[in-house]
């Protein structure tokens, strides 16, 4: 047993922090988290005190695309079945999700991938083959002709690109799509239910991409076989279509209405709002060459932190997901989402709820991840500060310096003085090394 002293340890479920806690750790499960008052640790524990530090349950970034890095000079990766190998696709994905491990976020959800790359490395991750995050995948995106993830709309007409597609134009089309995703065991689908492109030239912010039929069908066979349906939308009567299928979780919805947010609330349904995308492109002061895309982002940038307070207020479930992938977005900045809820009214353990249980609870994994309670997997963050006084110090790797994953360390960070032996010692990780320069421009 490893038994972790702590000064301050705030469980993810939202209530008052425990000030010198304990978390006993029995093989990969947590066998006791509370109070160190009056918890005798077993004659053969070894024993870690740490009391300067916080400890947190696993992050979690419910959006990222694995597919993509972020960075700045990865411009074409919507586009790289054509330029790649499907290894190289695969290989760059497992780095991505590596990023996100090393940085605190012990689990993932990705939100559309290519060649079922995201299924193949969620597989070898989960039978040990790997090192990396839990994941959460969705195999191909469904979309329709002329959509959000047609990929045909890049190119001049009959070219296309190698790879399985998903584009579904009707009910019986998206039945197809979503039994083929689940005959590669996805664990949720992904639709479009709203797209912008086509009304961005005409000053409009959003038009409907499928019909209430496609999206119904779609949910209908998804929550048959207990999957949960989340759709890319950002407001009018598309996002009203998707509440009436039934669909999960909205991503984004930069315009949503009051009625559509009550609905939410209502209905349990989900919002991963992930702001970072337009916020980062404000802070790198980067400006699409089209100017249609560049209004459309100043309006939403504009409108964004307003509509997640009134989700907020309404009591709508608030999920952390940063877009991880989206230009300057880059994976292990999952806790720069986290500041940017704060920056729309949540307090910063509503923030780091939103990142822990609630992302836990959209991903079907709360019965086993999202909070430090025992019978929960020991994934665990160490946290050189407080998060709730200042919730900034969860992107600077250097506060964030040991996290485990299933009870073993996966990245330790700690000044080599703290550093116990034995367990303490991480595994050799598949993950790759960083210098501080280098870990600082990845969050």
């Amino acid at each position: 047993m490893l038994v972790l002293r702590v000064g301050c340890l705030i469980d993810g479920r939202g209530g008052r922090p425990v000030i010198n806690g304990i978390v006993a750790i029995e093989d990969k499960t947590i066998a006791y988290a509370g109070p160190a008052a009056g918890y005798v640790p077993p004659p053969a524990a070894e024993t870690w005190d740490l009391p300067r530090y916080t400890l947190l349950p696993g992050l979690i970034d419910a959006h990222v695309h694995v597919l993509g890095s972020g960075e700045l000079d990865d411009t074409d990766w919507f586009m790289r079945e054509a330029t790649e190998l499907p290894a190289s696709i695969a290989f760059g994905c497992l780095l991505n999700a590596q990023r996100n491990l090393q940085a605190g976020f012990t689990a993932i959800r990705d939100l559309s991938c290519r060649q079922y790359a995201d299924v193949a490395l969620r597989d070898a991750i989960n039978a040990g083959r790997l090192e990396g995050p839990r994941m959460k995948v969705c195999g191909l995106g469904l979309t329709s002709t002329a959509g959000h993830m047609d990929r045909t709309t890049h190119f001049t007409v009959g070219v296309a690109l190698p790879g399985p597609a998903a584009v579904v134009d009707g009910p019986d089309d998206a039945r197809r799509a979503v039994r083929m995703n689940l005959r590669f065991g996805v664990d949720f689908i992904k639709i479009n239910a709203t797209l912008s492109e086509l009304v961005r030239p005409r000053g409009g912010l959003y038009s409907p991409e499928m019909t209430l039929e496609t999206m119904r069908a779609i949910c209908e066979v998804a929550h048959a076989h207990g999957r949960k349906v989340a759709a890319h939308c950002h407001g009018g009567i598309g996002v009203t279509w998707a509440l009436d299928a039934g669909v999960d979780v909205l991503e984004h919805g930069r315009f949503l209405s009051d009625e559509q947010i009550e609905r939410m609330a209502r209905s349990g349904t989900f919002l991963c709002p992930t702001l970072s995308p337009e916020a980062r492109g404000a802070e790198l002061g980067l400006r699409p060459k089209d100017p249609h895309v560049a209004a459309w982002q100043a309006r939403a940038r504009a409108a964004m932190y307003e509509t997640v307070g009134r989700a907020q207020a309404a009591g709508v479930a608030i999920v952390n997901g940063s877009d991880a992938a989206m230009p300057g977005v880059v994976h292990g900045g999952g806790a720069y989402e986290m500041a940017q809820l704060v920056r729309a009214g949540l307090t910063p353990m509503d923030a780091i709820v939103a990142a822990t249980r609630t992302a836990a609870r959209c991903l079907d994994a709360a019965d086993e991840i999202g909070s430090v309670e025992a019978g929960k997997s020991a994934d665990l963050v160490l946290v050189d500060g407080d998060p709730l006084e200042d919730i900034g110090i969860l992107q600077d790797l250097s506060r964030v310096p040991l996290v485990l994953k299933d009870g073993r360390v996966v990245a330790d960070r700690r000044p080599r003085q703290e550093q116990a032996p034995g367990h303490a010692v991480p595994r050799r990780s598949t993950a790759p090394r960083e210098s501080g320069k280098s870990e600082a421009r990845h969050v």
